[in-house]
């Protein structure tokens, strides 16, 4: 799923961004040489290179980044210069889009230090700033030109008394964190699988709800048709290809996560008779997703919304549990009484999580709205 590589990269960068940060270059060849070149290689469009001590999960983790532009870490993280005493003059991306390095190849072709820190090249001296560069040769007069430019690029710098740090870009403070990388990686990840500003909008109200935390989880997946129905458990090979994919609950149709919640039979019977109990109504849509957002805007009242969220998530609960009995114990209940647990699975839901006033569950049963008006 998108969202489950999004998370891994990002914790994939966390670990990198840690190593930038660190003071003991023996981390990075101690992690190099035991799990791979791609763990602590900068820039990391080098390729891969594993050592025999990988595991496959950390070939897999790491070939998260495959699909993904090159530098999509590197890109957004420079050197911070204050002191200059853990800068590179030459190779770090201090200063501009890219390392002085690659700015003036040729002078840094010519340089007679080229490991030399950005301390070790300043110079002030009764308040003026000056920079020691020095060439292994005598420059000619088309390369003073270009020393003229680098020294010309280099004006106004002036080094403080701080540590040098690593700087996060798309921050304004600079500081790293997850959620930040998350979002930078949704833009390169998800470039041309965004979505739109009505599903950001459901899966908001999807995850506000106050049911319990794996039924609202359950129900997410249902959304994005991650569940294992018969058609999903084909589809991955799971199931054999002579095995049947009807539905469970009427026998009719395949299997699919639409029609177990939505189409069967057995299913619209129960929504009908949810809304005929909660008085709205409306035609039934293609998938859950637009069911949820059908569901959601049939009333204005906050607590009464936060209600029907309840009855909606108890319902996807109760009809998956009812399709699971039916399957492994052959056990089946009545539409009637998978309503009533329906009903009482919310009541009991909205009594402890809305804290609304005391209601009897006769009361809820014969007329919930009245229940949640009450001050």
């Amino acid at each position: 799923m998108r969202d489950v590589k999004l998370v891994n990269l990002s914790l994939l960068a966390k670990w990198k961004w840690r190593i930038f940060q660190a003071d003991l270059p023996l981390w990075k060849l101690v992690l190099r040489d035991k799990y791979g070149d791609s763990f602590s290689s900068f820039p990391p469009n080098e390729g891969f290179r594993w050592s025999r001590f990988a595991s496959g999960w950390w070939k897999k983790l790491m070939k998260l980044e495959d699909g993904v532009s090159a530098n999509w870490l590197t890109n957004r993280v420079v050197r911070k210069v204050s002191n200059g005493r853990e800068m590179s003059f030459w190779k770090d991306r201090w200063m501009g889009d890219q390392p002085l390095a690659i700015t003036f190849p040729r002078l840094f072709s010519i340089s007679l230090h080229k490991e030399a820190k950005v301390r070790d090249v300043w110079n002030l001296h009764n308040g003026v700033v000056s920079w020691n560069l020095i060439w292994r040769k005598q420059p000619f007069i088309w390369e003073n030109n270009l020393v003229a430019n680098c020294l010309t690029s280099l004006n106004g710098i002036l080094l403080g008394e701080e540590e040098d740090r690593w700087w996060w870009l798309p921050e304004e403070n600079g500081v790293f964190s997850v959620k930040s990388l998350y979002r930078v990686l949704e833009e390169v990840v998800l470039e041309d699988d965004r979505l739109s500003v009505e599903e950001e909008g459901v899966f908001v109200k999807l995850w506000k709800s106050l049911a319990s935390s794996k039924v609202v989880a359950f129900s997410w997946m249902a959304i994005i048709d991650r569940i294992p129905t018969r058609a999903n458990l084909a589809f991955r090979h799971v199931l054999a290809l002579v095995e049947p994919c009807r539905c469970i609950l009427c026998g009719h149709g395949e299997e699919t996560t639409s029609h177990v919640f939505l189409h069967c039979d057995v299913a619209s019977l129960i929504w009908r008779k949810l809304m005929d109990w909660l008085d709205f109504n409306f035609i039934t849509p293609q998938n859950l997703f637009m069911h949820f957002a059908c569901w959601s805007e049939t009333c204005i009242s906050r607590r009464i919304l936060k209600a029907l969220w309840l009855i909606w998530h108890a319902a996807i609960w109760i009809i998956w549990k009812e399709r699971n009995a039916r399957f492994f114990t052959n056990q089946a209940k009545s539409i009637d009484e998978v309503v009533d647990e329906i009903k009482e699975m919310s009541w009991c839901w909205v009594l402890s999580r809305l804290q609304i006033p005391s209601c009897l569950f006769y009361e809820w049963t014969w007329n919930p709205r009245k229940c949640l008006n009450r001050r």
